[in-house]
């Protein structure tokens, strides 16, 4: 009845979608049920920026998630019961049927855990945007109030300009090929901030180009920007 409920309306909120694209993924859908129960749920980056391009959910590749765990008993549920790893970012991670679901409890977020930010509890949700590599990724929905958080994401569209909001990052060639795929796919430009960070990765790794096919491969299991045009990209940002 849940989802028939859904199936029946023309126009769903992206909770709704999330939950019918979640269908087809059996573990990821009671995952994220289970999450609901045990707190508040903050979606951010790329599966709110698939929902604006298009009102609809394709193919995702992952779903990430802020919890402010208020429900300890569900919230213990959730680590017994499900085959969770750590990700990079000291967080939780579900692999199921190609989706791949990164969680967070709130206090925890790397930038909050590792004092790279440094604010009140109370400021924790109104800052996430203020924790992420870059300003297209610096969305964030409020499931549960239905509130955005995105005049960061709003102006990078908006000025076509593709910056650096937290430079401190673990993972810093990774962000940068998502960045090249990023500033392609929505036809931006490099800010003088991000095209310093690039080149300082040229210094200091002279087959950059390779470690970037690599993280490639590795991260989306296929080649979407082959080797020449990843070349293409760092020799603009070198000029």
């Amino acid at each position: 009845m849940f989802l028939k409920k859904y199936k029946n309306m023309n126009t769903k909120t992206l909770k709704e979608l999330i939950y019918l694209y979640l269908e087809k993924h059996p573990p990821a859908f009671k995952l994220f049920y289970m999450l609901e129960k045990a707190g508040n749920i903050y979606l951010i980056g790329g599966v709110l920026r698939e929902f604006r391009d298009n009102k609809e959910l394709h193919s995702l590749r992952d779903i990430d998630i802020i919890i402010d765990v208020n429900n300890d008993e569900y919230w213990r549920k959730i680590l017994s019961e499900f085959e969770l790893k750590k990700n990079c970012f000291e967080g939780y991670k579900l692999f199921c049927s190609g989706l791949v679901i990164d969680f967070w409890p709130l206090d925890e977020t790397w930038a909050y855990k590792n004092q790279i930010i440094k604010c009140s509890p109370s400021k924790y949700v109104e800052s996430l945007t203020r924790t992420v590599f870059l300003n297209i990724d610096a969305i964030i929905y409020d499931l549960k109030r239905g509130i955005w958080y995105d005049s960061v994401y709003q102006q990078a569209m908006e000025t076509k300009i593709l910056d650096v909001i937290l430079e401190w990052n673990p993972e810093i060639p990774l962000n940068v090929m998502r960045a090249i795929m990023l500033k392609r796919r929505y036809n931006l430009t490099y800010s003088i901030k991000l095209k310093n960070i690039i080149k300082e990765e040229l210094k200091a790794d002279k087959d950059y180009s390779e470690t970037l096919m690599q993280i490639q491969q590795m991260r989306y299991k296929k080649v979407i920007l082959s080797t020449k045009v990843i070349e293409e990209e760092l020799m603009q940002i070198k000029e």
